[in-house]
This record gives C-alpha cells, sequence and structure tokens, in this order.
C-alpha cells in the first residue's frame, strides 16, 4: 500500500482527515500541484502565517530564520511525508515563495 493510499484511507488520523478534507483530488489520488502546496502551507494550523519573504535577503524566513538550501529539502521532504507523498521539490520550493510573498501583503 502506497503513502497516498494510507494516507487517505485512515478514518480520523491527524493530518490524512486534514488531507481528505482540505485538499483537491482527482478521484483517489490527491493532486501533487502548486496549488495543493499552497493550502497545506496557508490553511493547515503547523504552517498558517509561518513564512514570510525577506525582499533585502530574497529569501523566505521560517519564524525569522532563513530558509536556505537544506531547509527547503527538509521542507519538501516533510511535505511529501505527512501531506503530499511525491510531490517534486521545484514544486513545493515555488509554493513557499508564493505563500511567504503573500504573507506580507496586507
Amino acid at each position: 500500500m502506497t503513502a497516498a493510499a494510507v494516507a487517505i484511507g485512515a478514518e480520523n488520523d491527524g493530518d490524512a482527515f486534514w488531507v481528505r478534507n482540505n485538499l483537491r483530488f482527482d478521484g483517489d489520488k490527491v493532486l501533487l500541484d502548486i496549488a495543493n502546496c499552497l493550502r497545506v502551507i496557508e490553511l493547515h494550523p503547523d504552517f498558517k502565517g509561518r513564512f514570510k519573504y525577506n525582499e533585502v535577503l530574497t529569501k523566505v524566513l521560517d519564524r525569522g530564520t532563513v530558509m536556505v538550501e537544506w531547509r527547503m529539502g527538509e521542507f519538501t521532504a516533510m511535505l511529501q511525508e505527512r501531506f503530499l507523498p511525491g510531490v517534486p521539490h521545484e514544486v513545493a520550493a515555488r509554493a513557499l515563495v508564493v505563500a511567504a510573498n503573500r504573507s506580507g501583503v496586507k
């Protein structure tokens, strides 16, 4: 059984429940796109409001800590493990930058 099948099949299992109720699907497969990445980053309580974009550094900040390349890799791995198995690193990184830019707009 794949991680996606486990996540979708669980009845009321924290992240799996959140995925079923907040992300977009194509049939029984969760879509691995930027829109779903943005939903996780902007709506999930663990991430909502956590990332900001620093225009001086031209980097995303995670609660004030610069998201260097290895941190971006860790973020992608966590996103894959908890919400979107198989989402490409480039998609997750792009979504993180978009969400961080949006969070600075009032």
